[in-house]
């Protein structure tokens, strides 16, 4: 729980607050708009994968460089305990920082009467995506003791399945008016490991079992990689 101690991590949190300050600002609390929250809810990811590399990137970098993964290896816990500790401890931190932002769906309440179905369902999309990105961040923070390439690879990743793959997926669609059936294929799968779909959904009030399993499974892969990085770190 040293995140709660960091100063790096409160500036993430200043930061983030800033930037769906702005998405609310633009998007929701507009004259004569519609009391919807949704867009800002829809658009969150695109803050979320730079803000989480920052909160997972010393997660192991730091235990690596100052020597205290070898007091970790050698307590009566197991690896997975150890990465299911971090994991937890850096999500609890996520969730500090989502829930900040119900400050502006209190400001919207005081002015007009927003439907809260699609507040609910888009915080626990929110939680799932966090999930996500913390499970990818810690994985990349196992693989090296440098936290910056920690941090850098982590946005890579996020910022290919939160930007790229849709994008690549839509001009493809543009650029080939009659694809062939593999690349229809090819474009529906990169545009259902994007998150933008996803979040979408959940920021209108609808949770789709399909977009659960898709953040579900992606944590579990990306915390089972982790476990087999520190294991294979064993016999080096």
């Amino acid at each position: 729980m040293g995140l709660f101690y960091s100063p790096v991590a409160y500036v993430v949190l200043v930061v983030y607050l800033l930037f769906v300050g702005l998405l609310f600002a633009l998007l929701v609390f507009a004259p004569g708009a519609v009391a919807d929250p949704g867009p800002m809810f829809e658009w969150n990811h695109l803050a979320l994968m730079f803000v989480v590399p920052f909160i997972t990137m010393a997660l192991f970098s730091e235990e690596y460089r100052s020597g205290r993964i070898e007091t970790l290896r050698t307590s009566p816990i197991s690896d997975f305990s150890i990465v299911l500790g971090k994991f937890l401890g850096a999500l609890a931190f996520y969730c500090v920082i989502i829930g900040s932002s119900l400050v502006y769906v209190l400001i919207l309440s005081a002015f007009g009467r927003p439907d809260f179905m699609p507040v609910i369902t888009s915080y626990f999309g929110l939680l799932l995506l966090g999930m996500l990105m913390v499970s990818v961040g810690l994985f990349f923070s196992a693989c090296t003791q440098h936290q910056v390439l920690a941090a850098i690879s982590s946005c890579a990743v996020l910022v290919t399945f939160g930007i790229l793959l849709q994008a690549i997926g839509g001009l493809l669609g543009s650029i080939i008016t009659q694809p062939p059936a593999w690349l229809s294929t090819a474009q529906r799968v990169m545009t259902y490991m994007s998150f933008e779909p996803q979040m979408q959904h959940f920021s209108m009030g609808l949770v789709d079992t399909s977009h659960v399993a898709y953040f579900l499974t992606g944590t579990f892969f990306f915390l089972m990689l982790t476990y087999l990085v520190l294991e294979s770190r064993k016999w080096r």
